[in-house]
């Protein structure tokens, strides 16, 4: 296997993630495309990268997309968000009772929960940023224009509940903890959704270490799990390609609500766990928020910022969208924010040149 980092595009990383997420954010839409996965042990971060060809091809199937297959898209989506909903209201009175499951009602309950993810997820990959990198060239549409207009509401609802999903502990922990007591696993957040259904009707799975090494997954692999020393040195190459020491003190980055501000950094992770919300306390009264992407989940913190950048999204992500509602400067798509910044940096959002620039580093 060779995966050569100049083929592809990185997109963004999740953190405080497991393998239950893992497995089924694998749903028929994402193990179609060209991606890479990339976790890394140490920092514990899931990274995503997307080939350059398959990001031309998204780019081409967007503007047919908000033509002529958005209004079927809308339908289902809302169907799946509803659905969703009753999901999470069923998790919250599941709580005290999981105990009481036969073995097949625990194994409907996560199968249930793993196939919406699927579903919404599957859903929701049409609201990425490179599905719309052609679609403002067609803005002379006016039905291109009104869908367009129309995702940006649907993706902030839709985040709203796939959140619960994303995060272990709001729609599996009951039933996939429980599993993990009844078959004495301590493992079993590191485990696929589907080997914990094996292991619940009676089939052998071996113990998973995947929380302690790094690994790989990808289409050219057949979506199958590397690890070891040539997947170590294959990881290494994507890091240092992606994210090498760099002394710019400027960056280009998507304008997604213009303006310009000077204020001190705070970065937030993507974590996926009630541990966001200590992230979240470190956004003060007019500090820029630095984050890879941004959700519902953290509108407590863009209301307090004076501008807002992230790694990821085009114009219709969470960012941008809540950006131009509090009217603060934006940017997006800026790739190596996160990396490239610290907290108490004072930098300059030029969201009207589209940059950001380090005006002061905080002392080290």
């Amino acid at each position: 296997m060779v995966l050569k980092p100049d083929n592809y595009d990185y997109l963004w990383t999740d953190h405080e993630i497991n393998f239950i997420f893992t497995s089924c954010y694998l749903f028929p839409e994402f193990r179609r495309a060209d991606i890479v996965l990339i976790y890394n042990w140490r920092d514990k971060g899931l990274r995503f990268f997307l080939s350059k060809q398959d990001r031309l091809k998204f780019a081409n199937y967007g503007v047919r997309f908000y033509r002529h297959y958005f209004p079927a898209w809308q339908k289902n989506i809302l169907e799946n968000i509803k659905r969703g909903k009753d999901l999470i209201r069923e998790t919250g009175a599941d709580r005290l009772k999981v105990a009481r499951l036969s073995e097949r009602e625990l194994k409907g309950k996560i199968r249930r929960r793993a196939r919406l993810f699927q579903a919404l997820g599957g859903n929701y990959f049409y609201t990425e940023f490179f599905f719309s990198d052609k679609v403002e060239r067609s803005f002379s549409d006016p039905q291109i224009r009104k869908n367009f207009q129309a995702m940006g509401r649907l993706k902030f609802r839709a985040r709203g509940v796939l959140n619960s999903f994303y995060n272990y502990h709001h729609i599996f922990e009951p039933y996939i903890d429980e599993a993990g007591r009844r078959l004495k696993r301590k493992d079993i957040q590191w485990l696929s959704y589907q080997e914990v259904l094996d292991l619940l009707s009676g089939r052998h799975v071996r113990e998973s270490h995947r929380d302690s090494r790094s690994w790989l997954l990808a289409k050219n692999t057949d979506w199958q799990l590397r690890s070891g020393r040539n997947i170590d040195k294959t990881i290494a190459e994507f890091e240092r390609y992606f994210f090498p020491p760099s002394k710019a003190t400027f960056w280009p980055a998507v304008i997604a609500n213009r303006g310009s501000y000077k204020g001190r950094v705070k970065i937030i992770r993507t974590l996926f766990s009630n541990k966001i919300l200590d992230e979240l306390k470190k956004v003060k009264r007019g500090d820029i928020l630095v984050a890879e992407t941004t959700g519902p989940e953290m509108m407590v913190a863009c209301r307090k910022a004076g501008a807002i950048i992230t790694d990821e999204g085009g114009l219709t992500s969470h960012a941008a969208i809540v950006a131009r509602e509090l009217g603060v400067p934006c940017l997006v798509g800026a790739k190596v924010a996160t990396k490239a910044l610290q907290d108490g940096d004072l930098v300059r959002v030029d969201a009207d040149k589209g940059l950001f620039k380090i005006l002061k580093k905080a002392k080290r």
